[in-house]
Order: C-alpha cells, then structure tokens, then sequence
C-alpha cells in the first residue's frame, strides 16, 4: 500500500461471522480513494487483530460494521469508554458477530487511541422502514418488554447496491428498487428511492429467504412442536447451522456444491431457494406499486448467472425480461443483464458494504 496518502486515511473493519474484510481509504475533501483492500478467512483459524492492524498506516477515523444493534444503536455513532457495557448488552443478539466486531474494536483502540472510532450498525439502515412493516403481531407489551420488532439485517449491503445502481441508473434508483443479497446468509428489501420499505430478515438473521444453513420463514408452530423433542440450544443450532439449503439436500449449504450436484435432494434445495425469492419479489412488487428495478448481489447473487436466470425468467409477466448472453457473461464488477426493451431494468452488481461504511462514518464526522 502506498503509505504517503497526503489527506486522511479511513479505514473500514467488515466482521462477518468466518471473516474479515479490512480496506484502507484515502479521504480529501469530497474524494475517497481506496488503497488497500485485506480479506480474511476464519473458518479454519482465528486470526489476530492486533498483528493485522499494526501493519497498516495510522488512520484518523475507523469505521466498524456491527451486524446487530439492537435498539440502542440504531445509526451510526462516535465509540466513547462508558458504550462497552452497551455492546456487550448487544452480543447476545448477533454471538457469531457482534463479540467479534467488539475484539476487533478494542484492538483497533489500543493501536490507534486518537482516532475516531465509529459504530455503523447493520441494521440501522431499516429503522426508517413504517411500522406496518417492522412491527411483530403479538401483544405491544410483550414486543416492548423484550425489544421485539423486526430490525432487518444486510443493512449496509442492500445501501451499497442501491449506490451502485444510482451510479449506473440514477432514475431506476428513485424508483421502486428490490435488492437481492444472496450469499450464505441471505435476504431481500424493498426500496423507495433508497428508504426502506420492508425486507425479508426480522427480529433476527434467520427469517424470510432460504439461506445456506438458515431456513427462512417457517411457521412458528412447527418450532412449537418440536420443543418437547429437543433444547431450545439444539433448536438453535439446528435452526442456524443444519437448515436451509444443507438441510433440504442433507448435502451441502454451498450452492455450487449443489449445482454440480447429481442428487435429487439438492435440485430440490435449489427449487426452493429460487421459488422463496420469487415470492418475495412478488410480495415486494405489490408493497412498492410496482417496479423499476431489480437488483442481484452477494456471492450467489453476482457469480451464479444459471441462479439469476432460474429467478428472473418465470417472472416475464412483471416486466423482467432477462438478455441470457448479457447474464451468462458477466465478470466481477456486475452490470446490466436485462434486454434493450425490458420494461424493469435488471442487474446483478458488486455493493461495496466497505466503503458504505466509510462514507457513513464520513457523513457523521462531518455533521458533528
């Protein structure tokens, strides 16, 4: 990395349950410049923070993506001493990330204790969503004694794909936008220029699509009848871990394990994974009035075209209109993949969650 950034530096620390993404930016005036991107695999080995970080140039402010904050941190905020007993509050709610991102933070305090550090939770991003969409229909009391609503996750995600496709687009992203993020973990939004309208995660990461090891929506009484087989810690681990994709094909929760698959268990986990986001395309087209664009993003979202198309070519009928060669031969940077005439525009591209959160971090340093 070139070191000799004569402006600022920011630095952005993306946790993710077995991973770490770390990109350091160079921010004068309006301009952000990337200089250096790091990515790193935990699902083997735990790496350290501090050996990391102290390899990096000194940043002025660092940005930390946390995955769940709760009613307590619901947009982004200046770290101080006395917001500890804060956070380890909030670890229950996220435990594969939230004590994560807390590591992650201390260390990033110890090397560099006169820089901003600022918390940009991922769900913070729906909490403009109307109450018709984040309340949970049981009693108001009950939701306000255990902080019970639906928060949404892949806040940042689902922001950085509406970036990248007003950058492409402008007027489609004024318009009525559904995001896709698709990868282990997965979920949809609706979008009205920008703002939220509903999406498919809720009081917690497992609902709504069906995900690599995450069922997605499924009726609560089936929860109810297996809870005198079974300890709400086995339910949970079957819950997070054994369902989803892995679950219905008792192979894999990796789609391109299941697509190369032979098995019929796993064409049906894959069925079901492209019937569960039709649904909800359609429910969110029916929330929005209608649409102007849909948008694919995440691993599965971006790389897996055959996906995109299973998706996108039973809905004709709501103006989606797929150009199969564009689809097939998208690189890395995404782009558009419907036809010339298609009435709702269609894309598959790459949002920067990264970036997202420096510019979030930048936008509340420099309203303070």
């Amino acid at each position: 990395m070139s070191a000799d950034c004569s402006a600022k530096i920011a630095l952005s620390i993306n946790t993710g349950s077995q991973s770490v993404r770390l990109v350091s930016y160079c921010v004068e005036a309006n301009t952000v410049n990337e200089l250096k991107r790091l990515h790193y695999d935990e699902s083997d080995t735990a790496i350290d923070p501090l050996s990391v970080l102290h390899g990096l140039p000194t940043p002025a402010l660092v940005t930390h993506r946390w995955v769940h904050g709760g009613d307590w941190l619901t947009g982004p905020r200046r770290y101080r001493a006395d917001d500890a007993a804060e956070l380890d509050r909030l670890a229950a709610l996220a435990p594969l990330h939230n004590p994560k991102a807390h590591r992650w933070l201390e260390s990033a305090l110890g090397c560099w204790p006169d820089a901003q550090q600022i918390l940009v939770p991922d769900t913070g991003f729906f909490r403009t969503m109307p109450e018709v969409a984040w309340r949970i229909p049981l009693p108001r009391d009950l939701c306000e004694d255990h902080h019970l609503r639906r928060y949404g996750f892949h806040g940042l995600a689902h922001a950085a794909l509406w970036r990248a496709l007003r950058e492409r687009n402008p007027d489609s992203a004024a318009g009525r936008v559904i995001t896709l993020q698709l990868g282990g973990g997965c979920s949809a939004a609706a979008l009205l220029n920008g703002r939220p309208r509903d999406t498919s995660m809720g009081y917690s990461p497992l609902s709504g699509l069906v995900m690599g090891s995450r069922p997605g929506h499924i009726d609560a009484g089936a929860l109810l009848g297996l809870l005198p087989h079974y300890s709400v810690e086995k339910l949970a681990a079957i819950l997070n871990q054994a369902s989803g994709l892995r679950g219905v094909s008792g192979e894999s929760g990796d789609m391109r394990t299941l697509l190369a698959s032979r098995r019929p268990e796993a064409a049906v986990a894959i069925d079901q994974f492209c019937y569960r986001i039709r649904q909800y395309i359609g429910a969110y087209a029916a929330v929005l009035g209608g649409l102007d664009a849909l948008v694919f993003g995440g691993g599965i979202g971006l790389h897996a075209a055959v996906i995109r198309e299973r998706i996108v070519q039973p809905l004709a009928w709501l103006g989606l209109h797929m150009d199969t060669a564009r689809n097939a031969g998208l690189d890395d940077d995404g782009g558009y993949i419907g036809t010339p005439d298609s009435p709702v525009g269609l894309y598959a591209l790459a949002g920067d969650e990264e970036r997202e959160l420096c510019e979030q971090g930048l936008v509340l340093e420099r309203s303070e």
